[in-house]
This record gives structure tokens, sequence and C-alpha cells, in this order.
């Protein structure tokens, strides 16, 4: 559905992280924003 919109699929993720992994969850938080980063702006910004 995301490739229909014109969006990449490496914008989303959906992982679960339980509350009691704090450590985890900025880890898997710091990861995916730098993935996002590397992709470069999403083609939506522009408007």
């Amino acid at each position: 559905m995301l490739e229909d919109l014109g969006i990449e699929v490496e914008r989303f993720k959906l992982e679960w992280v339980s509350a009691s992994e704090g450590q985890r969850f900025a880890q898997v938080v710091t990861d995916f924003t730098n993935q996002v980063r590397e992709l470069g702006p999403s083609p939506y910004a522009a408007g």
C-alpha cells in the first residue's frame, strides 16, 4: 500500500518493544531515525 502511495517501504517500521526495554527502544528509534535520514526528504515534503 505504501508503494502505491509513492512512499518508500523503508520509511515504515513496526517493532515490538516491551515497556521494560528502555535501552532497546532507544536503539530502535536511533537506528530507524538514521535510516530515514539516509533516505533524504520525503517525496511529500515538497508539497
